[in-house]
């Protein structure tokens, strides 16, 4: 089935690319713009991004651009450049008649702001327009924070830390919240990966691939249904181009590391081959040793390695726009055990493969400008294999997604309208096989509006007040498929959840924004959570699932306090999520497997609630100086007042950065509380500590290229400490002092 819906996209594209021996096929009004800084200095290398048609592109060496293809309305261009702050523009496109040009100027700037998150909104995605927290990173940032894993590089964000298993397995945590509530996309896209589903399956999805990474904190069910209950991560690489550039772009990436020694790299270009076709093709590489503990010390087994490679193809024409891509990522990893366990030696050796397929059409009419079809078909597999080479159990599961949106506006009523399909068909097998084969069907309708409350010629300016609301309803088939005597006969259970979302953003100046939003969000059980009969060695439990779960409903409240001024920009939030019937194992008896007491975890329901505060913050001391500040703290308890598992330590955090644009060199201090406040087991509390990270870059523009090298050092002070998200707490300490140099050059 796989082979043929890939072979039919392939298809389906081919079908519409132009024959390069027909003349050029003929556009509508396109868009043309001119980026230059301060001085009138044209700038290349600079992304511009539409988000409301899904549209990116890159500056050339005379710092001007074009897209051709949209349909006719008004668009929100934001512009991206290391070392400066994001440039915006606004423009409207009419159906017919001349080009449209604008010119945007982008100032120097040393501060961290943000700019734009298409993952967070179905329209402009601009910082000011969204009601919930979100990060960005991009640029220098991401550079700074580059990690060997998605988790790592996330884990200094306020309101994110890491699940940890080892170096290679590890899962982002969002406001307490990881693993099947926390959703990772790439590009839009679910990675159809078994990272969700316990806590030593690894994301297969390598930072060094990304040109930018964004957050959504809190609840996020209305866009993206199941497992957005706690927060969605989109790494943004751009596989599929949606702009055909006028010269050969690309990238290469370099990072090496000394807590786990070893080297990545990844390098793509982007080639256009016709006057609507361009293609792209990116490969990646990891190899790593065992990781170094804080303190001195190994963690015996950990090493890791993994490879891609992915090629897009992408037209773009007058009336529609798409692409397809092919993608493989191939992981070996070793997983940490307790010295003297007989878990000791086994490794992870797995590969996942994709095909994406994406098309725009445009309508032609106003109400509903433009149609996009997306679709998804993955196939993930990996064996665990013991010390002795055999394997002990084999996963495979297969992964269909489809979609089809449409950007709406009705008067000054904007958003967008949409469905959702989402299948899978997960199967375990072996000795130690936790839970029967199972298939899933998931299905969802959406709809998402933006009002503007002030006056504005657009219907949607940057200035005014808005209201945000937006519905959903999602039904879910789960389907245990008959097999192993110790999972029972085959079972069937559907679950049906509505979703819905308010929200609104207030300027209180001209730099800062008010908003804040109520979000009812859902999540089904999982196959492990229904129908798991069989120990877990990741848990070090016997896990027993329960067919009686129903689906876990929350309700978030958060607030945002956004400021971005010429020096000083920040964000202060705060949020409340109760969750009813949040699923967790109930780990308060013992049973016997194989003559052995082993802790019994039967899953069962509880209402509990997270609420926590985040701030970040940056301000210019003076021309080249900047301070910084981050603070967190998250509090999950049932109600009774019993903790939930695993929870984030408080932390603050202070920084002290000299960045002249091309040169930088700082570092940052980050103090984590003891975390008391645990439910036992696995779960120890964990001491305070203090880390002191330290940094410096240098930025090269020239002959239209830009190299970025960054030289950091973490955890300097070679800390061994705990940290309370970590699954190996109990007996491991986390890495210890990491030297990291980064290469990037963009062309």
């Amino acid at each position: 089935m796989t082979r043929w819906i890939v072979s039919a996209l392939v298809a389906a594209l081919l079908a519409v690319i132009p024959d390069h021996a027909s003349a050029e096929p003929p556009f509508g009004p396109a868009l043309r713009g001119t980026v230059r800084d301060s001085s009138g200095v044209p700038l290349p290398l600079v992304q511009v991004i539409v988000a409301e048609a899904g549209r990116t592109t890159t500056t050339d060496a005379d710092g001007r651009f074009v897209l051709r293809g949209l349909p006719a309305g008004t668009y929100h261009i934001t512009t991206l450049l290391i070392g400066y702050r994001p440039g915006h523009a606004v423009a409207t496109i009419p159906a017919s008649g001349a080009d449209v040009s604008v010119s945007i100027v982008m100032i120097g700037s040393t501060l961290r702001l943000q700019a734009v998150n298409v993952t967070a909104a179905s329209s402009s995605g601009e910082a000011a327009s969204i009601t919930q927290s979100t990060a960005e990173l991009s640029g220098k940032h991401l550079q700074r924070n580059l990690g060997a894993s998605l988790a790592q590089t996330l884990s200094a964000e306020p309101g994110m830390s890491m699940r940890y298993n080892g170096p290679a397995a590890t899962m982002p945590v969002i406001r307490g919240l990881s693993g099947d509530r926390i959703l990772v996309l790439q590009d839009g896209a679910r990675s159809g990966d078994l990272a969700s589903s316990a806590p030593d399956h690894a994301t297969s999805v390598d930072p060094l691939a990304a040109q930018r990474i964004e957050v959504v904190r809190g609840p996020a069910s209305l866009l993206y249904g199941n497992s957005a209950l706690g927060g969605v991560v989109n790494v943004i690489s751009n596989d599929i181009p949606s702009d055909v550039p006028g010269r050969v772009t690309g990238s290469v990436a370099l990072q090496v590391e000394s807590v786990n020694p070893g080297a990545a790299f990844n390098a793509g270009a982007v080639h256009p081959v016709g006057a609507s076709t361009v293609l792209n093709v990116r490969l990646g590489a990891r190899r790593t040793n065992p990781v170094h503990l804080g303190g001195g010390g190994v963690l015996e087994g950990t090493s890791n390695r993994n490879a891609s490679v992915v090629a897009g193809l992408g037209f773009v024409r007058d009336d529609v726009q798409g692409g397809v891509a092919l993608k493989a990522f191939d992981f070996n990893y070793g997983l940490p055990a307790e010295s003297g366990s007989e878990e000791v030696g086994i490794r992870i050796d797995g590969r996942r493969y994709q095909a994406s397929g994406r098309l725009s059409a445009n309508t032609g009419r106003r109400a509903v400008t433009q149609i996009r079809f997306e679709g998804t078909v993955q196939d993930y597999a990996h064996s665990e294999i013991e010390p002795d080479g055999a394997v002990g159990t084999f996963f495979s599961l297969k992964t269909q997604t489809g979609g089809i949106t449409a950007p709406t506006r009705l008067g000054r009523l904007r958003g967008t309208i949409g469905a959702q399909l989402l299948l899978r068909q997960y199967a375990a097998e072996g000795e130690e096989a936790l839970t029967p084969a199972a298939n899933t069907v998931n299905g969802g309708v959406f709809v998402h509006q933006e009002f503007p409350l002030g006056h504005d010629d657009h219907g949607h300016g940057e200035d005014g007040a808005r209201l945000q609301f937006g519905a959903r309803f999602d039904g879910y088939r789960i389907a245990s498929q008959a097999g192993d005597e110790k999972f029972g006969p085959a079972r069937e259970l559907t679950f049906g959840s509505a979703s819905g979302s308010v929200g609104f953003t207030v300027p209180l100046r001209e730099s800062v924004t008010l908003s804040g939003s109520a979000a009812r969000a859902f999540r089904a059980p999982t196959v492990e959570e229904l129908f798991s009969h069989a120990a877990h060695a990741a848990t070090g439990s016997y896990e027993l699932g329960n067919p009686a779960l129903k689906v876990e409903r929350s309700l978030g409240i958060d607030a945002v306090l956004r400021v971005a001024a010429a020096g000083v920009s920040g964000q202060l939030s705060g949020y409340v999520n109760q969750v009813l019937g949040y699923i967790a194992p109930d780990v308060s008896r013992d049973t016997t497997v194989d003559g052995e007491a082993m802790p019994l975890a039967i899953y069962g329901q509880r209402d509990a609630t997270l609420r926590g505060v985040e701030v970040q913050g940056e301000a210019k001391l003076n021309a080249h100086v900047v301070l910084g500040v981050m603070g967190d703290v998250t509090r999950g308890t049932y109600r009774g007042g019993a903790p939930l598992p695993f929870m984030p330590a408080a932390r603050v955090g202070t920084s002290l950065r000299w960045d002249t644009g091309k040169f930088t060199a700082g570092g940052e201090l980050r103090h984590a509380f003891a975390q008391r406040h645990v439910t036992g087991g696995q779960d120890v509390a964990t001491d305070a500590h203090t880390l002191l990270d330290l940094s410096a870059g240098w930025t090269l523009s020239a002959h239209g290229r830009i190299h970025e090298i960054t030289l950091r050092a973490d955890n300097v002070g070679d800390v061994r400490y705990l940290d309370a998200t970590s699954r190996i707490k109990s007996y491991a300490p986390n890495p210890g002092r990491n030297i990291t140099l980064v290469y990037r050059l963009m062309f």
